[in-house]
């Protein structure tokens, strides 16, 4: 018998190399470190424990951003539970899925990318530490850019970001950490017409996920029978889904820390698809 709510599992990637460096990494790729490893494989089992003490099947959908750290968390989880993945790039805004195509192999869960789940980009700061920002920018702005919902890191310039330069010694140039290049990592998204950030405040994180959370997460979720799925994403990018299902307000939305590698579940009544709790 299927339950009366559908189950939205979200968490944070696990802990990730240039997290352990203490730098902002925003859409810069870093992968997990052994410890982020562990918290995946733990998500994993704690899930596992929840569905199994409720009587539930395990998520039958999976959601990344398109940023390797993500991606790296939900292999471990899928693995973890013996089962396959196989993945979707999202473009576009209308998000049409084939339940058909998308739903026919046992074993198997889909995981749907979007970059509309990538943490929030850090414009400027991105790749540099962050004990350095503070001390450049003073503690009132630094917390308001970083912590306010409106405030705005300066707008990086692509180029220095994306492109590691060399001298005449063959010795790396600028920064040490850089953003993938976008005309090789996001050219599905360039071809759909996207149009990608280079600064945001989570005021803008919001704007960007609510599209898809509506007119794809949510939506399917109606348009099946499958009981939930899990969310994948940022520190940004979850507490940017906690506001727009919690409906937070802008001003106490900069108290709430989202933890690596700590699943929440959040319950949806199926007939009407309002918010009944989060639970961790």
């Amino acid at each position: 018998m299927s339950s009366s709510t559908y189950k939205i599992f979200i968490l944070r990637h696990g802990q990730s190399e240039l997290n352990h460096e203490n730098i902002f990494c925003g859409w810069i790729d870093a992968n997990l470190t052994e410890k982020g490893k562990d918290q995946a494989r733990n998500s994993a089992d704690l899930i596992k424990k929840y569905c199994e003490d409720n009587k539930l099947p395990l998520p039958q959908i999976g959601y990344t951003s398109r940023l390797v750290r993500t991606q790296q968390t939900i292999e471990e989880i899928i693995n973890q539970w013996g089962l396959k993945e196989e993945t979707y790039i999202v473009t576009g805004e209308k998000f049409e899925v084939s339940d058909k195509e998308v739903f026919s192999e046992k074993d198997t869960i889909p995981v749907f990318q979007s970059w509309r789940l990538n943490e929030r980009h850090y414009g400027s700061w991105q790749g540099q530490r962050k004990p350095q920002v503070l001390e450049e920018y003073g503690e009132t702005e630094y917390m308001n850019i970083r912590r306010g919902y409106r405030g705005r890191p300066p707008v990086a310039d692509l180029k220095r970001e994306m492109i590691q330069e060399f001298d005449d010694q063959g010795s790396k140039t600028g920064y040490e950490f850089k953003e993938p290049n976008r005309h090789l990592k996001y050219n599905p998204e360039e071809l759909a017409g996207e149009v990608l950030p280079n600064s945001e405040s989570l005021e803008l994180v919001v704007a960007r996920l609510e599209p898809l959370l509506d007119d794809m997460i949510l939506k399917l979720a109606k348009q099946t029978h499958h009981e939930s799925c899990m969310i994948v994403a940022h520190g940004s990018s979850v507490r940017s889904l906690l506001k727009l299902i919690e409906n937070i307000a802008d001003a106490d939305i900069k108290n709430i820390d989202i933890p690596n590698g700590i699943p929440l579940v959040i319950e949806l009544d199926k007939k009407h698809f309002n918010l009944l709790a989060n639970v961790t």
